[in-house]
């Protein structure tokens, strides 16, 4: 089949509850009591779909302390915002995931990889759905090793498999790593006072940053709250001018006079 008889046999086993889940994850997708949102060709062609689930269940049906959670609000408020006016939910019970799709007339190349790293950076977490002509025992063995859900087209009517399991949702900050090792990185460097404001401003500004990024490529409000406004009115009064090039040209030539022996 084409990518468009698996797209609509796939929304239809989701509406229908035909994901057979047979490890007993616990995955929006398959549990029936969810509402389904999906767009088509979301984030103007860049997924094959883009699904919104909804979990009514209870009025605070994801903690705020949990990661997910916490940092879909704090970085994807426009889009949560928006899809939460318009279904009359709270925000905290939205979960999103990026689809991409290989019918039995694609093939899996080198492609799928990009794919699957574009979707967790911009959601966290990446769907692939494959056709039957894909589930050999060679290709699932690979396939399971990427960072990535994987569902299978059973062959029967509207039936599909979760066959791996990748649910783990991945917060693409640049500023994961401990305090403590930023806090030495800066010391190394000679910078022993404020550490610790350094690192909550840069965080702050990376949030920003992606804020922008995820809310713009689906032309919403980037819903910046009121202290994010206020700090980069206070991060425009910083004179800091810095010549890049003129340290890259730096770095260039002093690496023309380095000798291959001086590393061995």
């Amino acid at each position: 089949m084409n990518e468009l008889e698996l797209k609509d046999l796939f929304v239809s086993s989701l509406e229908s509850g035909h994901i057979l889940n047979n490890k007993d994850h616990n995955l929006p997708f398959t549990n029936t009591q969810n509402e389904i949102r999906v767009k088509n060709e979301g984030y103007f062609g860049k997924f094959d779909l883009v699904i919104a689930f909804i979990q009514r269940n209870s009025k605070l049906s994801q903690p705020l302390d949990e990661m997910e959670i916490y940092n879909n609000i704090l970085t994807r408020t426009g889009q949560l915002v928006e899809l939460a006016k318009n279904e009359k939910c709270l925000i905290n019970q939205i979960s999103f995931y990026p689809v991409e799709l290989k019918s039995s007339k694609d093939t899996l190349d080198a492609r799928l990889p990009n794919q699957i790293m574009d979707a967790i950076l911009t959601f966290g977490r990446s769907l692939v759905v494959l056709d039957k002509k894909h589930i050999k025992r060679t290709s699932l063995k690979i396939l399971r090793l990427l960072p990535a859900t994987i569902i299978t087209y059973t062959g029967r009517k509207d039936y599909f498999k979760v066959v791996s399991v990748f649910d783990r949702f991945i917060d693409n900050g640049m500023f994961n790593m401990p305090k403590r090792r930023f806090a030495k990185t800066l010391l190394d460097k000679g910078i022993d006072v404020g550490t610790d404001k350094i690192y909550r401003r840069l965080s702050t500004l990376e949030r920003i940053n992606q804020k922008f990024v995820f809310n713009q490529l689906y032309d919403a409000d980037v819903g910046f709250f009121k202290e994010e406004i206020e700090f980069l009115r206070q991060f425009s009064k910083i004179d800091a001018r810095m010549s890049y090039r003129r340290q890259v040209i730096k770095f260039m030539k002093e690496s023309e006079i380095v000798k291959i022996t001086d590393y061995l």
